[in-house]
């Protein structure tokens, strides 16, 4: 086999609870107490950053929009992205892991903070809510003659708890149709196929797979579900399906975005809903959202009011390539002829390097609540003011599906037209 570059592909699909694939989470009393996931200070600040990381990834891929003239619906998972990017960093060194470090806001943390946050969140949030599944998987799977380092594979497997498999990719089929077949499973027959070929300098693939179902703590009443008028970024109005429902929520409310929280299973999950003031709209408001404590006083807000709730139900898909704003976050070495990755392999520098970081996303909200799933894939290959009484997402909206005690995020995105086709 040839060697080439390393490939990192991300791939990411969130569906909702309307697939029946799934059987519902094990029923318990809603009033049970969400439990604490507590964090030290390091693993704290590793969270925190993830989670401005989303905003910016949110606008930078906004900001693309406005040059291109092409507004879609959008979403990231920024938890299985870290997830895959940490695995790969602890396969970096020298520069290519200080890159990397410092931009996904490691900086200050030992590799002991950073592997022990993800290993927490790991085993912790399938536990987080019994009226909710949560699972969350990783796998390193590589070419049998690639020589990886045995200690690389075993940091994973300690951390992460990646299982690992060698494979003979040059039996292309057989290899695909293993790896294919492990993510499919993972993610309850959601993603059935995350990789369509395996290029000849492909030698290893880092996957993480995250499955997330829960039903809303306070259900919508499908007879009130009717048609709302939703204003397009443009201007034009469309008439969508829109839920229903007087739900006590937190709410945040100020002249530039309003926001409401609404809670799945015991309260351990919530999907926040941001809507955008007058004379705002939604590039205008990432910059204040992603700010520092803005989001922590969303997350935080104590104001809650019983309020009549117009969320329209939405469905779709999206596929980004993530290779420029890692880039412009400062990760420029993993990409090039410098990136050193000598925790994997004892191969000369820049052998062995990042080609390229994509994820697919897709997402289903109804009146039962919301599932979703995703699967990121690191392939290897080598080189030479007041809320008053309702509120109503019926312009472009941000969600957010968030953690309650860490507040982490586990997935974010935007709904530009909640009747728009999927594009995963």
């Amino acid at each position: 086999m040839k060697w080439g570059s390393i490939l990192l592909l991300c791939m990411l699909v969130l569906t909702s609870a309307s697939c029946n694939k799934e059987p519902d989470p094990v029923d318990q009393p809603q009033d049970k107490p969400a439990p604490e996931i507590l964090l030290t200070t390091g693993e704290t600040k590793v969270s925190s950053t993830g989670n401005l990381l989303a905003f910016e990834f949110l606008e930078m891929i906004t900001r693309e929009e406005v040059i291109s003239g092409k507004k879609e619906n959008i979403m990231i998972s920024p938890l299985s992205l870290n997830l895959a990017m940490a695995m790969a960093w602890n396969g970096a060194t020298g520069n290519t892991k200080d890159q990397i470090k410092e931009a996904l806001g490691f900086v200050g943390d030992t590799d002991q903070d950073v592997n022990s946050f993800f290993k927490k969140m790991t085993e912790a949030l399938p536990e987080a809510d019994a009226l909710s599944k949560i699972m969350i998987a990783n796998s390193i799977w590589y070419d049998k003659p690639f020589p990886v380092k045995p200690s690389f594979l075993q940091t994973n497997r300690d951390w992460f708890n990646a299982v690992t498999y060698d494979l003979d990719f040059g039996n292309t089929q057989e290899s695909l149709n293993a790896i294919n077949s492990w993510c499919s499973q993972k993610t309850n027959g959601m993603i059935e196929k995350i990789l369509d070929k395996i290029n000849e300098n492909e030698v290893m693939f880092l996957i993480n797979a995250l499955y997330f179902k829960a039903p809303w703590k306070n259900k919508f009443d499908p007879s009130k579900t009717a048609p709302m008028t939703f204003t397009l970024e443009n201007g034009e109005s469309i008439n969508v399906p829109a839920m229903s429902g007087d739900i006590t929520v937190n709410y945040f409310y100020g002249s530039k975005f309003n926001s409401a929280t609404l809670p799945f299973g015991n309260g351990a999950f919530k999907m926040t809903l941001i809507v955008p003031g007058e004379g705002m709209d939604i590039q205008k408001i990432y910059s204040e959202i992603g700010s520092p404590g803005t989001w922590d006083n969303i997350v935080n807000s104590k104001q809650s009011s019983k309020l009549k709730v117009y969320l329209p139900k939405f469905k779709f898909g999206y596929k980004i390539e993530f290779n420029n704003m890692l880039k412009s976050l400062g990760i420029t070495d993993a990409f090039n002829e410098n990136a050193t990755f000598g925790g994997i392999t004892d191969f000369p520098p820049g052998d062995l390097r990042i080609s390229k970081v994509l994820q697919k996303t897709a997402i289903e909200i109804n009146e039962e609540g919301g599932e979703a799933s995703a699967v990121t894939s690191v392939g290897f290959d080598v080189t030479s003011a007041g809320p008053g009484k309702e509120f109503r997402a019926n312009k472009p909206f941000l969600f957010i599906i968030w953690e309650q005690s860490t507040g982490t995020i586990l997935f974010a995105g935007k709904v530009e037209n909640p009747t728009a086709p999927s594009l995963g």
